[in-house]
């Protein structure tokens, strides 16, 4: 009597726990799963905006720390700066300085060396102009290359 008693409570039991299941399933946790479902393709949604944003971030950093203008700098066959009248020297691509250099290097030949530079500043004349110290009488100036040269004034 008592083993069939307790089959009875054990089959009761598991009948209980099955449709509690069951229930659960169908009225809960399909819900439930179907909310997270939204919540996942939500997450991967915020995931690749924010790749995008950290991409375009960093090639804007990028982008602004690029050169402004490049400049054409001359070196002869002993490695020293040199000025060629009348060449274009200041530019305001890399594409067009390369360019440039690459037809004087044709123009030339061996003479003289051609190297393309960036620069922050745009300069017209850079090679030329001059930077002047305090206009005291004696005063010096100081071109670009950093020759220091006495004042006639």
């Amino acid at each position: 009597m008592t083993l069939l008693l307790f089959d009875f409570i054990i089959t009761a039991f598991v009948l209980v726990i099955g449709l509690a299941q069951r229930w659960l399933e169908h009225n809960v946790l399909n819900y439930i799963l179907s909310f997270i479902r939204s919540f996942e393709q939500a997450f991967i949604m915020i995931t690749v905006i924010a790749f995008l944003l950290v991409i375009v971030y960093m090639t804007i950093k990028h982008v602004k720390r690029l050169p402004k203008s490049y400049v054409l700098e001359v070196l002869d066959v002993f490695g020293h700066k040199i000025i060629i009248e009348g060449l274009r020297i200041n530019y305001s691509t890399y594409d067009a300085a390369k360019s440039y250099s690459q037809f004087y290097a044709n123009l030339f030949g061996k003479q003289y060396k051609f190297l393309v530079s960036g620069s922050n500043r745009i300069l017209a004349d850079r090679i030329h102009r001059k930077m002047s110290l305090p206009a005291n009488e004696g005063a010096e100036s100081v071109d670009i290359e950093g020759q220091h040269r006495k004042s006639e004034s």
